[in-house]
């Protein structure tokens, strides 16, 4: 019962640990994912990095699908976090090493504990404060569930005979390593148990580095079971964590023999627990060694596996749970990129506009058969995409809040902009009916300056915020308006000298009225998007 308490405590501790450092690095952790998407050691490095700190691999697998689902970070780089999570890990052990066998931090428990906790209660309105106080609770928690475990087991060791259990093979470990992981869903703990059997004298530290090679391979089980109804980059990235750990699982049992019964006594290795966690860090330091290379490779593989098809949005919203608001506001930024660009799409389809070599990618996705499926998929998009962002504010900072607030506000004026060219539709057929000179020429000018103004609108929605000139977007919406206003003037004229009909005088009036309301909507939608990148990078 004393174990249990220890293992319940430790675990609980691990927790308020892990929950402390999310509301303290979120945002450098953001950047630091986000730089993985620039290559592929990155990748596994950010993955590695952000596990080791935070002390949660389930919170940086969560990160990766969050920022794969949403189109963020490419499958292959999602891969290299996840192969970096598994060896950021083994910082567990030697955390636990340390503070739990190696120093003696029994003294400042109660300290830690007492004062973490004024801190949390007193800074209730400051997070960060309230984050510190955590952290300083957590840890001294963390190290009475340590020394909890450690006496029941010193105690436990009287009446325990290894001896008998000597006949075991090493696989047999393996399996317990793997089945006890499945079960507890917990890597850390099964670490923890075995580095107090090894440190009591309960097991061999052959049978202790098989159990932690099952607890490895066990943990992806938590992955598969998350990812049964998740989108298909999710069970794509599930599947490369278990072609990993499963790799590096087949890689490192048969080195237990040659490593501990040979390398070891002629390095002098004498402290099992060190011959662990080093053992452990070695073998998913050699697997990511390995994988390296192939990672692209792998990530093709997977491509041809799980292509279920759905929407874009259903994907995202199948990955990211909206409490998780950073991991969501980034998500949201691709997804209000991805609506923008479907509204374009809408655009172009109904003004027919050539589109240069620099921007024609951004337009190359399927589209449903007709004008009516595409804008109402447009507008189905924008309805999930503003339920999600609702539920975000619902668990938002104040802080957050803004940001999203102009995300509901950014869909809106796409809506208005396909509204926009949705009213042009009829009048463009009806100016497709009449023979007037004076139609083809507005055609073909109008044509021209829109394609213009769409180039650059495309292009500057994948742009980032600093490349984006404020003067020249204000500037673009004043010669739509310039254009406006000059083609009202030639369409007097020709009514004046009789080269149109009223009625046509009225369409074409329409059209270029709502050209022009389109290009307002557009220079509001680029104004807001900057302004919420801006913000999610501060």
């Amino acid at each position: 019962m004393e174990f249990i308490a220890g293992l319940g405590i430790f675990l609980y501790a691990m927790q308020r640990l892990e929950s402390a450092l999310g509301m303290l690095a979120e945002a450098t952790f953001r950047r630091v994912l986000l730089s993985a998407t620039d290559s592929a050691s990155g990748s596994i490095a950010s993955g590695t990095l952000a596990t080791a700190v935070l002390q949660s691999s389930s919170m940086v697998g969560l990160m990766v699908l969050a920022l794969v689902g949403s189109g963020v970070l490419p499958l292959a780089n999602a891969i290299g976090m996840i192969i970096g999570a598994n060896l950021g890990t083994t910082v567990t052990g030697w955390l636990v090493t340390l503070l739990g066998f190696k120093l003696s931090l029994s003294a400042l428990v109660l300290p830690m504990m007492g004062v973490g906790g004024l801190v949390y209660i007193t800074g209730e309105r400051r997070r960060r404060l309230q984050a510190l106080g955590l952290l300083l609770f957590a840890l001294g928690l963390l190290v009475f569930g340590l020394d909890t475990m450690k006496e029941s087991v010193a105690g436990l060791k009287e009446g325990f005979r290894p001896e008998s259990y000597a006949h075991l093979h090493n696989f047999v470990y393996l399996l317990v390593g793997l089945v006890f992981t499945a079960i507890i869903q917990s890597s850390s703990a099964c670490m923890l148990i075995t580095l107090n059997a090894l440190s009591a004298g309960l097991v061999e530290l052959p049978a202790a580095a098989a159990i932690i090679i099952g607890a490895d391979l066990g943990t992806t089980v938590t992955i598969v079971i998350g990812c049964i109804k998740g989108s298909d980059n999710k069970r794509r990235v599930a599947a490369a964590h278990v072609l990993f750990n499963l790799g590096t699982s087949i890689l490192a049992y048969p080195l237990i023999v040659p490593v501990f019964d040979y390398l070891y006594p002629w390095l002098n290795f004498t402290d099992p627990l060190y011959g662990l966690v080093v053992f452990h860090s070695l073998f998913n330091l050699l697997g990511v060694v390995l994988v390296y290379p192939f990672m692209g490779m792998l990530a093709r593989l997977l491509r041809r596996f799980f292509r279920t098809p759905s929407p874009a949005m259903d994907r995202m919203l199948m990955d990211i749970p909206p409490e998780k608001v950073v991991l969501a506001t980034l998500a949201i930024d691709r997804a209000l990129q991805e609506c923008c660009l479907l509204a374009l799409k809408v655009n172009n389809r109904v003004l027919k506009l050539p589109v240069a070599s620099s921007v024609t990618p951004l337009f190359q996705a399927e589209t449903p058969a007709s004008f009516d499926e595409e804008y109402a998929a447009l507008r189905d998009r924008e309805g999930q995409l503003s339920e999600f962002i609702l539920d975000v504010l619902a668990h938002a900072q104040d802080k957050q809040k803004a940001g999203l607030r102009d995300a509901l506000k950014l869909l809106r004026h796409i809506g208005y902009a396909a509204k926009a060219v949705k009213d042009i539709k009829g009048d463009l057929q009806q100016a497709g009916l009449s023979g007037d000179k004076s139609v083809v020429r507005f055609k073909r000018d109008r044509t021209l300056q829109e394609q213009q103004r769409l180039e650059r609108i495309a292009q500057w929605l994948t742009a980032p915020p600093e490349e984006i000139d404020i003067g020249r977007l204000h500037a673009l919406q004043e010669q739509a308006r310039a254009d406006h206003l000059a083609f009202i003037d030639r369409v007097y004229t020709w009514i004046q000298q009789d080269e149109i009909e009223g009625e046509t005088f009225i369409v074409l009036t329409n059209i270029s009225k709502h050209l022009l309301n389109m290009n307002k909507q557009w220079a509001c939608c680029l104004e807001i998007l900057i302004s919420i990148r801006c913000k999610l990078n501060d």
